[in-house]
């Protein structure tokens, strides 16, 4: 039984719920919209969409017409193999957006947290391929997104950890991840995105 096949097998609903719904996509949706939107009403609105759309729908996209095996639940790229080779598209995808946010002038903290978002996704790819290892993608982005928001607007958004401790429970009920992968994960992406945000915003 390969790790899709097993994921979809899982006798926890629960878990599987949670894998389907906080994943990176809806995620950096969420995250993109709260920052835009909470630091500039509705003029953040645009600034949100560029990064929504290169940071989530475009490499969706690509994931589903190239990457995939022609079903939802394969988006998740669940071989580390199709992470090899989806990462620097997405990585590539996110760049695109940070450039047109840079010369359309967009707000500082709304470039800070698209760099952020490629700076995780682009730390993800050496450790998938040189240390062979499946770190979690889901926990990477979720915890990133938590410390930009704990950043952004107040400490207080850091109880958004108990959510990537719930999702990382949920990656390994599914078989999708060990515990070390999930947790591998969080740690990157919190450091990750946390460290480029702060400097840059």
């Amino acid at each position: 039984m390969n790790s899709a096949t097993a994921a979809q097998a899982s006798p926890n609903p629960l878990a599987r719920r949670m894998s389907d719904w906080i994943d990176p996509k809806n995620v950096i949706t969420a995250v993109s919209l709260l920052i835009g939107c909470g630091l500039y009403g509705w003029r953040g609105l645009g600034w949100a969409a560029v990064a929504i759309v290169f940071a989530a729908v475009l490499p969706m996209a690509y994931i589903l017409y190239v990457a995939g095996d022609g079903t939802w639940a394969n988006r998740h790229l669940t071989e580390r193999q199709q992470r090899i080779t989806v990462l620097p598209v997405i990585s590539t995808s996110v760049a695109a957006g940070l450039a047109l946010q840079t010369v359309t002038g967009a707000p500082g903290p709304m470039i800070a947290m698209t760099a952020a978002m490629w700076a995780t996704i682009t730390a993800i790819w050496p450790v998938t391929v040189l240390a062979r290892y499946k770190i979690s993608v889901h926990t990477a982005v979720t915890g990133g997104s938590v410390a930009m928001l704990a950043l952004a607007f107040s400490p207080g958004w850091s109880i958004g950890f108990a959510l990537v401790a719930g999702l990382g429970w949920a990656r390994v009920s599914v078989h999708e991840h060990t515990v070390s992968q999930v947790v591998t994960g969080a740690v990157l992406g919190t450091a990750v995105a946390g460290t480029v945000y702060a400097l840059m915003a």
